[in-house]
């Protein structure tokens, strides 16, 4: 039986072929996604932080460095030239008898015997055309070199020490060679006195070298604690990304969390919640808006075009007829989209320009605008006196408002007054500032009431009473008083009974002040 089988390599290399096709396209993605997070402030501000943290190290540890190097090259010259002046102190001085030192054989020998040679320092004399004179103990370097006695010998013998840099075994050493003489026909010797330099020097930069790696490791440290911390300060503000990414004209509901404390960011996601509250609130008007003016504009667009649709062009008298009433129906949508207009520009923070105003002669000048609204018995009922703070074309518009309101719900004959009266700090809990005195302006009716039902709806918009003796509103008068009453930092209240009357009372803060009469 001859049974053709697939090699049991094809299998693994297709699928080894197929793994690294995929591997290659995910190389782009990954290199998108890894400048984009290199993009964010996060890095940027670890970056630059680690940025300055190493520039500071650096500059740190090289002006340590070469300070250290030049006070070690200023301090090992010093120390050499010290062995020249140590020998000159004994020439001064003499043999112990007080004369001269007869030879310099004698002088070397006692310069030997005496003083203390430090951990990286050697000595060494010699005289021309004789011995080479080295301590008896250990030191660092052996000076009796021929390098060095050729170096020595080189010198000028002008009785200056002359300092020479030589390498010796590998390692620099620096020579102090000074020239000594008794003077007359005695030979001349030099002093050798060296300093392993280049030993000290490889320890300096050796040190740096052990900071150069504890401040890699401190600034990796530093990264790594950064990242972290930079990671939960920058929640919020990934936080708002998100928020604006996912915020749209129709949804503006999401918000951000406000971490705990009173920092910029805490104080930033705080702002951001209240402009997204105020573009929430003016979407919402602005949709109100839309709604409220397709919903009351439909009915007189239909009545409009009904009558135009059934007129009869060759008939005059329908002709008249329809044009009056047509003119009646724009000028209700005109009135209607008056209203609508101010309860729209009611949250706009110019929707209120106030002033100081007198008390008695707003409610006076009031009376005259109202008192030709109807036929009614209309009076002043109370006079307090005094100033407050307020728009007075708004307030004139409430009352006027309220005062048409209360033509509707009475008869001829039937009683309308206004008045105002105060209250002082702390007599009203509701209000928002309890230390501040209010003032009561109210408009009231001996007509037919407002039912317990219709008290609650009242102030909602295109809302009306279910008992009234005038004719039918657009529903927007109460609610403009209402916006107007909220504009001013107050509100406004209604008590009434059916049958009895109704009392709108429209309660305002006074402003910083007020002074009664």
């Amino acid at each position: 039986m001859n049974l053709r089988s697939t090699p049991a390599s094809a299998p693994s290399d297709r699928w080894g072929a197929s793994s690294l096709v995929c591997w290659w396209r995910a190389i782009p993605a990954a290199l998108r996604s890894a400048r984009a997070g290199l993009r964010t402030v996060r890095v940027r501000v670890l970056a630059t932080v680690l940025a300055f943290l190493a520039a500071g190290l650096f500059v740190a540890g090289t002006t340590t460095l070469a300070l250290d190097l030049r006070d070690l090259n200023s301090r090992v010259s010093e120390d050499l030239l010290r062995q020249s002046a140590r020998l000159q102190d004994i020439v001064d001085q003499g043999l112990p008898d007080g004369t001269p030192y007869p030879t310099l054989d004698d002088l070397f020998t006692v310069f030997l015997r005496g003083g203390t040679l430090g951990r990286y320092e050697s000595v060494m004399a010699t005289v021309a055309g004789g011995d080479t004179f080295l301590p008896a103990g250990a030191q660092v370097r052996n000076l009796g070199q021929a390098q060095v006695l050729e170096t020595a010998l080189a010198v000028p013998l002008d009785g200056n020490t002359a300092l020479r840099d030589v390498i010796l075994d590998g390692h620099m050493v620096r020579l102090a060679i000074t020239p000594v003489s008794l003077g007359g026909d005695s030979p001349k010797g030099v002093l050798v006195a060296g300093n392993e330099i280049g030993q000290q020097r490889e320890q300096m930069v050796a040190s740096f070298g052990t900071f150069a790696t504890v401040s890699l490791a401190t600034l990796l440290l530093a990264g790594a604690v950064g990242y972290a911390v930079t990671g939960r300060l920058f929640v919020p503000i990934r936080r708002l990304r998100q928020a604006t990414e996912t915020t749209t004209f129709e949804d503006v509901s999401s918000r951000v969390p406000v971490p705990p404390g009173d920092d910029d960011v805490s104080q930033l996601a705080t702002d951001f919640n209240r402009m997204l509250d105020r573009l929430e609130v003016g979407i919402e008007d602005q949709r109100q808006f839309v709604d409220d003016a397709s919903h009351e504009l439909r009915t007189p667009l239909t009545i409009i075009g009904g009558h135009l649709q059934l007129l009869q062009p060759a008939d005059a008298l329908d002709v008249a007829e329809t044009r009056v009433l047509l003119l009646e129906e724009v000028d209700r949508m005109q009135s209607l989209v008056n209203e609508l207009l101010v309860l729209a520009r009611s949250g706009r923070p110019d929707f209120v320009r106030p002033d100081w105003i007198d008390t008695d002669s707003f409610l006076e000048a009031a009376m005259e605008r109202i008192r030709v609204l109807g036929d009614r018995h209309w009076q002043i009922e109370q006079l307090p006196g005094g100033w407050f703070r307020a728009d007075r074309n708004r307030l004139t518009q409430a009352i006027e408002q309220l005062a048409a309101n209360a033509v509707h719900s009475t008869e001829p004959g039937d009683i309308i007054s206004i008045g105002a009266a105060w209250v002082a700090a702390g007599d009203r809990a509701s209000t928002e500032k309890p230390h501040e005195p209010t003032i009561d302006i109210w408009v009231a009716d001996t007509g037919c009431g407002i039912s317990a039902a219709d008290q609650e709806r009242i102030f909602d918009r295109f809302a009306r009473a279910g008992v009234s003796r005038g004719a039918e509103g657009s529903g927007l008068g109460l609610p403009i008083v209402k916006a107007i009453a909220e504009a001013h930092g107050g509100s406004v209240q209604l008590s009434s009974r059916v049958n009895v009357g109704s009392r709108f009372v429209l309660a305002l803060p006074s402003g910083t002040s007020w002074l009664a009469f």
